[in-house]
């Protein structure tokens, strides 16, 4: 049993997760992916985090994430890429890469435990 978890941060939409999401993505960084699974009858789209040095902590785990219904966007559960296109606030899940920024998104096959049971 994990007894410290993540910090769990649910944003308003999907959008201000895919543009934070973007937002982090920096060739010096590595590789920035979204993480997806289902839980309580909802698919989960999330990106892990560190909030640095907060006050005496090194860093606070956080886990910025989005949660819906299989069916607002069923074509979420075969996607493997979010794929934001630049220069315009526009998003579409997709098979495979395309022009654009291309998020992968990584299908898990449960929740991880270091990932707290009250998330929505």
């Amino acid at each position: 049993m994990i007894e410290e978890k993540v910090v769990p941060i649910k944003t308003q939409s999907l959008a201000d997760l895919v543009r934070l999401t973007a937002s982090t993505i920096m060739p010096t960084h590595g590789v920035t992916y979204l993480i997806k699974f289902k839980y309580k009858n909802k698919v989960v789209l999330g990106l892990l985090g560190v909030f640095r040095d907060y006050y005496k902590y090194y860093g606070i785990p956080i886990f910025y994430y989005y949660s819906f219904d299989e069916s607002q966007n069923p074509e979420v559960l075969s996607a493997n890429y979010i794929v934001l296109y630049s220069g315009e606030e526009r998003f579409e899940f997709s098979k495979h890469p395309k022009p654009g920024i291309a998020i992968p998104i990584i299908s898990l096959v449960e929740k991880p435990a270091f990932i707290p049971d009250e998330i929505e």
